[in-house]
């Protein structure tokens, strides 16, 4: 009985260890993904930089007395998920100005990209 048992035990084991080589996914497309993922997320964090080292930006973050170097600093601690939101909030700032965006308008949206960015890290540490 006890020879039968671990024939069976063994019988179920054996395809366990024949399919652990198998994956779903290949490293390197997992790894693919994984520097396709960073490249975007540094290329965002670029774009927030770049609205966030404009004239108007600083201009604005000292009219709300939010120092503009701890922004750029926290830039690399928002979620992906929210450097999206900012990167696509950004990318309205450098829009043509034909296209209907005047001073103001690039003013406020700046204002607002920095209050956001601010609530977001406040959220954070909390």
């Amino acid at each position: 009985m006890r020879k039968l048992a671990a024939m069976v035990l063994c019988a179920t084991l054996v395809p366990a260890v024949g399919f652990a080589g198998d994956h779903l996914v290949s490293p390197e497309t997992a790894r693919d993904h994984v520097l396709a993922a960073a490249a975007a997320r540094e290329a965002r964090a670029a774009t927030v930089q770049h609205a966030l080292a404009t004239p108007r930006a600083t201009a604005a973050a000292a009219s709300l007395g939010v120092d503009i170097g701890q922004v750029r600093a926290a830039v690399a601690s928002l979620s992906d998920e929210e450097l999206r939101d900012l990167t696509d909030r950004a990318a309205l700032l450098d829009a043509d100005p034909v296209a209907g965006l005047s001073r103001d308008v690039e003013q406020l949206l700046i204002i607002f990209l920095l209050v956001a960015i601010v609530i977001l890290v406040l959220r954070a540490v909390d």
